[in-house]
């Protein structure tokens, strides 16, 4: 028998005959261990003070102290048994009063020795029942301290997605033991870089404990300056909700997160922060913040902390072009690698140099348009079947690397020398050689006027002919091609100092009017404006010293 279910007995008795039978029975048979025996109420209440037994089996009426007596003080001392009172039929008033202090049973005299063992055996199965129960509540008590931290974390990525009233979270804030100040809030959202990347043959334990160990780091750094609550909020982010700093402010502490990750690990973090807040309810709001701000890492290599009330603030995008994109597409067409690279540069630069930044999803937009064209231009050129592994490996590396703008321009780079050396592969057909022939011979008379019919007789085709073969190869008319091509020449010479009467004159347009509507047309602006924004934008640039 399991030493849990061992059961502990006390006899009482001032009859010495009685004593002396009660504890001849064979208790150990009945997994019952015999504490003591005692002759009267005074020394056995000692006795059960003593050994504190499951059980009492006593006579109501004794010496000294009687079985009501004693059955006040065991009350009164707070010893839980179960007592078993042994009484006559003259005792009835006893027994009564003896059922208000809790007796568990009584037994006539004079009773067998069957009677006294199925009563102690009843007491003892009450006792087990009492004793299971207890046992499960301490394992529930014990499971549910346990589990504690996981409900906190989860109750909280409840809080920062559905809008919840103090009201409404009070209770639950008292139960979970939440030691955050129920005002003044600041959420941070943490984002591991290139995690995707970092842990593709890594097992799944080795994973976890990874996320662990960041979280944990994240929050050891974040608790030496506020009260805070850090929690998952999906595979490759944490989100951390905390009470304002008296020495630090939000952005200083994520800085310091950001230093401890990447001390104590291989892996570094990007951080949005956003606004504090002051109520439990507007804290989806501060989450929505941090995402924002956490999104502007595109334009960063990580490891650092962004807060929303730093980034820009405007009412509405204002345009913006990747120049070269059409001009990209056409060197794609001719397999033109090297080319491709170095105006993908540019178009990068140019990103990159607009004041203020763009909206993260906006420039995402951008190379995701440009992207596309990229790849239907390359199902044009070249059979599926060819082409189809290059895509599959963009797709699988964009969905690997995360959201960083310098990552995506090393991704388009390597899908456009990838393309091109495909393209390279298939010979051109003479009629598109002539074209790309055709194309020199324009580049170079740009300042002049320029028809279909000289145009094709360059390349010794006739004009019908010419048109429908270059409007397969480029894509565009020639008319289009021409006024792109003057507008981009146009575009150099006017930032390189020209006026906007000698950079028409440049490139071929006589009528200043003329030119400057199709400027404005193919740019957004006029020439002078043009001129304006360039100069306004080196203005305030860091490189001006302003």
């Amino acid at each position: 028998m399991n030493f849990e279910q061992r059961i502990n007995l006390v006899i009482i008795d001032d009859i010495k005959s009685v004593v002396d039978g009660l504890t001849a029975i064979d208790w150990d048979a009945c997994g019952i261990t015999l504490a003591g025996a005692s002759s009267n109420g005074a020394e056995g209440l000692e006795l059960i003070k003593c050994s504190k037994p499951d059980i009492v089996l006593t006579d109501i009426r004794m010496p000294r102290m009687d079985g009501l007596m004693m059955m006040q003080s065991l009350q009164e001392l707070q010893l839980a048994c179960k007592v078993i009172l042994m009484t006559g039929y003259s005792d009835f008033d006893y027994a009564q009063k003896a059922v208000k202090l809790g007796a568990f049973d009584f037994i006539l005299k004079p009773f067998s020795e069957t009677e006294i063992t199925q009563a102690v055996l009843r007491a003892k199965e009450q006792v087990l029942t009492e004793r299971s129960e207890y046992l499960n509540q301490k394992e529930m008590e014990r499971k549910l301290r346990e589990s504690m931290p996981l409900l906190r974390q989860e109750y909280f990525s409840l809080l920062i997605h559905h809008r919840t009233s103090w009201s409404q979270a009070a209770k639950r804030w008292e139960f979970l033991k939440i030691e955050l100040a129920s005002r003044g809030f600041t959420v941070m959202l943490f984002k591991i870089d290139d995690f995707e990347k970092s842990i593709s043959d890594l097992p799944i334990h080795e994973v976890e404990l990874i996320r662990f160990s960041l979280q944990n780091i994240v929050e050891e750094t974040i608790s030496k300056h506020s009260k805070c609550m850090v929690f998952r909020d999906g595979d490759q982010r944490f989100a951390a909700v905390l009470n304002a700093s008296t020495l630090f402010t939000a952005e200083e502490i994520g800085e310091r997160c950001c230093q401890n990750i990447e001390r104590f690990t291989k892996f570094t973090v990007s951080v949005g922060i956003g606004e504090e807040v002051d109520e439990v309810h507007q804290l989806p709001d501060a989450y929505r913040q941090a995402e924002t701000a956490l999104a502007y890492h595109l334009f960063t290599d990580g490891n650092g902390a962004i807060g929303y009330g730093n980034l820009p603030k405007t009412d509405r995008q204002e345009p913006i072009l990747l120049e070269h994109q059409k001009e990209l597409l056409l060197v794609l067409r001719s397999g033109n690698g090297e080319l491709a690279a170095s105006l993908l540069s540019e178009m990068s630069g140019k990103l990159q140099s607009v004041v203020p930044q763009p909206n993260p999803d906006y420039s995402l937009s951008l190379y995701e348009e440009l992207v596309a064209s990229i790849i239907r231009m390359l199902y044009e050129l070249v059979p599926q079947q060819e082409v189809q592994p290059l895509v599959d490996r963009f797709k699988a590396e964009r969905a690997m690397a995360g959201t960083k703008l310098a990552v995506l321009e090393q991704q388009i780079l390597k899908l456009c020398k990838g393309g091109a050396e495909l393209v390279k592969s298939h010979s051109l057909s003479e009629g598109e050689e002539m074209i790309y022939k055709s194309l020199k011979f324009i580049t170079s008379r740009l300042d002049r006027s320029l028809s279909v019919s000289e145009c094709a007789a360059y390349v010794h085709l006739s004009p019908s002919y010419y048109s429908s073969l270059f409007k397969r190869v480029t894509g565009m008319t020639l008319t289009q091609y021409l006024a792109g091509e003057r507008i981009n020449k146009a575009k150099k010479l006017i930032l390189d100092g020209m006026s906007v009467q000698d950079a028409a004159l440049a490139v071929g347009y006589e009528d200043r009017r003329y030119f400057s509507e199709t400027f404005k047309k193919l740019t957004g602006k006029t020439p002078s404006e043009f001129r304006e924004s360039y100069e306004s934008k080196a203005a305030v640039s860091p490189e001006s010293g302003q």
